[in-house]
């Protein structure tokens, strides 16, 4: 009761104070002796506004939008799908810095033996096999990211339609993040109920990975 007093206090005072403010902008010249005085131009009215008792009253809820991503049934999926493919990738990478090392070992040998513009013709040779390697590793690394990012908007898509879903149901005007929210009461938190229906609506999702762009 009482911030709904200060409030209609505060109203109340800006509406008296507006026509001073307007008489100081503009003030009336005063009236010439023997002349009546002029009388005072009548208030204009205030445009028609919307009422405020025609605003629905609002229902708030929150969603712990982080621990839906992180937790969800379909996010745990692409990230084990991607683990595997990474695990895959670092095998085959593992191998080829092997073979590397044994090249490098050799190419140390055949230093003493090879003549000079054998030799460095040899060194390019293994300095543009590491630089492909390298290549390759952050080109993968690229792909294995674009993958992630690409099949997490699924998620997200997929999360926001259940959302939506839900507070229709409930008659929800407003659902917030509840990484913005300071405090909240927990019968407002909708995030099990949006999990659950996020996991029975999209329970796993089959990961494509993108063209390995070099």
């Amino acid at each position: 009761m009482r911030s709904t007093m200060l409030w209609r206090f505060a109203f109340a005072a800006s509406l008296a104070l507006a026509p001073l403010t307007l008489q100081a902008q503009t003030p009336r010249p005063p009236a010439q002796q023997g002349q009546p005085a002029q009388p005072a131009p009548p208030a204009q009215p205030a445009p028609a506004g919307k009422p405020l008792g025609a605003f629905p009253a609002a229902t708030i809820a929150v969603v712990d939008v982080q621990e839906v991503m992180r937790s969800a049934a379909a996010a745990r999926s692409i990230q084990q799908q991607l683990d595997t493919q990474r695990v895959s990738y670092q095998d085959d990478i593992n191998k080829k810095e092997a073979e590397l090392r044994k090249a490098e070992q050799d190419l140390t040998q055949q230093r003493l033996v090879l003549a000079e513009d054998a030799f460095n013709q040899r060194r390019r040779d293994f300095e543009n096999r590491v630089n492909d390697v390298q290549r390759e590793v952050q080109a993968r690394k690229r792909q294995l990211d674009q993958a992630f990012d690409d099949n997490m908007n699924k998620v997200k898509t997929a999360l926001l339609d259940v959302i939506e879903q839900v507070a229709a149901e409930g008659k929800i005007s407003v659902v917030l993040p509840r990484a913005n929210v300071v405090l909240a009461d927990r019968a407002l938190d909708l995030t099990s109920e949006v999990q659950a229906r996020l996991d029975k609506k999209l329970p796993t999702i089959k990961v494509t990975l993108p063209p390995l762009k070099p």
